[in-house]
């Protein structure tokens, strides 16, 4: 059931998908604050292994040092290489690419070639810029503010919900792609089911009645709840959930935590999908992507669980790319648009988000200069 009874007021306006100054008003108040999912933990499983990317402007890079992750910026402090160039890896040593400089976990130096040459040693202006990480279920956060709240506050409002993400739930695929548009086209299109029939025709075919739906709506977050049709596919679902000792619920949730973090989960998947602006009319969406393995050890679960990893992957690919092949499209209409938009009731959520937008940026012309936050420094050792 929808909360609203009438059609909305569209709040966004063209320039606000492809204005640098909202776009650079976003990073600040929007992104600069918030956690980020960017891997799981069976990315980093063994001490040594890393993993970096490149979001918000920012290089970064996370590794198990010992069994604890630790984030920093890829950038070296001596003459400014990355540390490295590689996107995940294993090595003994945080080194880096260019002289050989190592570091610790607190990002503070290690064994440091020639050092002698770099006396008196500048101890202050040494270490690696440090910044927050943490976990919910298998997922991997980081945060590039020093300061705020922590992830259990961020997520407060889906904690309980998202740390099943891992478990019963295992890593099966993560994708990412950039696209040509905003990250408010992506986001806006994942909050409301009026596309389905012109966009997933042979995925999700139609979208659900209205008494088979059910908006939450906050200041924080969105969610949606359905249950699926008891088809051949429901049945065939259902049967595989419990041969491999999981409970059936047969209910479709989809959870948006602003600005940009959507979980969707079904009882043979778990996927957390995040998109991160690049520039005003330019975006990157990743998908981190779960799927069943229960809890029984039988041939038959761990047959199911391999077909099943096999099939929602596909599926969770092509539906990624349906949505895909619209968002160009979406953002040139949206840069000759004349009118002012309107959003129906079973659009509410983007409403929701639009307002969030606004709320928090207060318009590109009102919008006060931010200072770039600072992460803690480290404890710096050498």
């Amino acid at each position: 059931m929808f909360t609203n009874q009438h059609h909305l007021k569209h709040l966004l306006r063209p320039h606000h998908y492809t204005s640098e100054e909202q776009y650079r008003a976003e990073l600040r108040h929007l992104f600069q604050p918030a956690w980020h999912p960017v891997a799981t933990t069976s990315d980093l499983a063994r001490p040594g292994d890393f993993i970096t990317l490149d979001l918000l402007e920012t290089p970064f890079i996370i590794r198990n040092f010992d069994g604890e992750l630790r984030a920093f910026l890829n950038v070296c402090p001596h003459r400014h290489s990355k540390l490295t160039e590689k996107p995940r890896g294993h090595a003994e040593k945080l080194r880096c690419q260019y002289h050989g400089w190592e570091f610790n976990k607190d990002g503070g130096t290690g064994k440091i070639p020639d050092a002698k040459v770099f006396r008196p040693w500048d101890r202050e202006n040494s270490c690696l810029k440090a910044f927050r990480v943490d976990t919910c279920g298998d997922l991997v956060f980081v945060n590039f503010s020093a300061t705020g709240p922590s992830l259990r506050e961020w997520l407060a409002p889906v904690w309980d919900a998202w740390q099943d993400y891992g478990g019963a739930y295992r890593h099966a695929a993560t994708w990412e792609k950039d696209f040509a548009c905003n990250w408010k086209v992506v986001l806006e299109n994942s909050l409301e089911s009026y596309h389905i029939p012109e966009v997933h025709p042979h995925t999700f075919k139609e979208f659900p009645p209205e008494e088979n739906v059910w908006h939450t709506l906050s200041d924080r977050s969105t969610w949606f709840k359905t249950v699926p049709p008891n088809d051949f596919a429901g049945r065939a679902q259902a049967w595989m959930v419990r041969r491999m000792g999981q409970p059936v619920t047969n209910e479709y949730w989809h959870r948006v935590l602003h600005p940009h973090a959507t979980g969707s989960s079904l009882d043979s998947f778990r996927m957390m999908q995040c998109v991160f602006p690049t520039g005003p009319a330019t975006c990157r969406y990743r998908c981190i992507f779960f799927t069943l393995r229960g809890t029984r050890t039988n041939p038959l679960a761990w047959g199911l669980y391999r077909t099943l990893k096999s099939i929602a992957t596909a599926i969770g690919k092509k539906v990624f790319a349906e949505d895909g092949s619209i968002y160009l499209g979406i953002q040139r209409g949206m840069e000759a648009s004349p009118f002012p938009g309107v959003i129906g009731t079973r659009e509410e959520r983007v409403y929701h988000f639009q307002k969030y937008v606004l709320d928090n940026t207060s318009g590109p012309r009102e919008l006060p200069q931010a200072p770039a936050p600072q992460a803690p420094a480290p404890v710096c050792a050498g």
